[in-house]
């Protein structure tokens, strides 16, 4: 029977979904799926490479009922050059990082051009991504700002274990991405060995 604690098993059963499917499983209890998800398009994000992605927001701010009118992706330091795709109705601008005393990645802004995204309708946006030089699981910070009422959520709480007055999965979920070797990605099929190597390069969010 595995000694690994309960985080380390729900980590790896995450990782382990990304790593074979190509996109990423953001846990929520919200009941209607509410959560910034990252589809990485059926390809693995490999270490130093460029490949697309999609983000998508499934509806309004978790509180106030309004429309988004913007969101904003924070990609962590790690990460390379980050290029925003074309989204009717809304406009992106994408801020290089810094190399300052506390370094941060790309940010990606999204505004709308027009009325405001109904709570219940879906926004999924195309990225193209240069994924960080170092293999491991990687958080994308979102942020949502809605309207009519005004409100803001952002997406960044990681998954821990619950205890007294902390849910799990937390109710603002960090988006989160593995980034493998190139050497995991290559087999149709992954074997024991390969598994267990992904298990241990995502089971912690650098």
């Amino acid at each position: 029977m595995s000694n690994r604690s309960p985080f380390a098993r729900a980590a790896f059963i995450v990782s382990l979904v990304i790593a074979v499917t190509g996109s990423l499983l953001a846990l929520s209890p919200l009941p209607a799926g509410a959560h910034a998800i990252v589809d990485l398009q059926k390809s693995d994000a490999v270490v130093g490479q460029t490949s697309a992605m999609t983000l998508e927001i499934q509806h309004g701010c978790i509180t106030g009922g309004g429309g988004t009118v913007k969101f904003v992706a924070q990609f962590g330091a790690a990460f390379g050059a980050v290029t925003a795709g074309t989204v009717p109705g809304w406009t992106s601008v994408v801020t290089a990082g810094t190399t300052t005393k506390t370094p941060s990645g790309p940010t990606v802004t999204w505004t709308t051009t027009g009325a405001a995204q109904p709570f219940s309708t879906p926004l999924v946006v195309p990225l193209t991504v240069r994924w960080p030089n170092r293999a491991g699981a990687y958080g994308i910070v979102v942020s949502q700002t809605c309207s009519n009422p005004a409100d803001e959520t952002v997406w960044g709480t990681p998954a821990q274990p619950a205890t007294a007055g902390v849910p799990s999965p937390p109710l603002t979920p960090l988006a989160t991405v593995c980034v493998l070797p190139a050497r995991l990605t290559k087999a149709s099929t992954r074997s024991k060995k390969t598994i267990q190597a992904i298990e241990h390069l995502c089971a912690t969010v650098r």
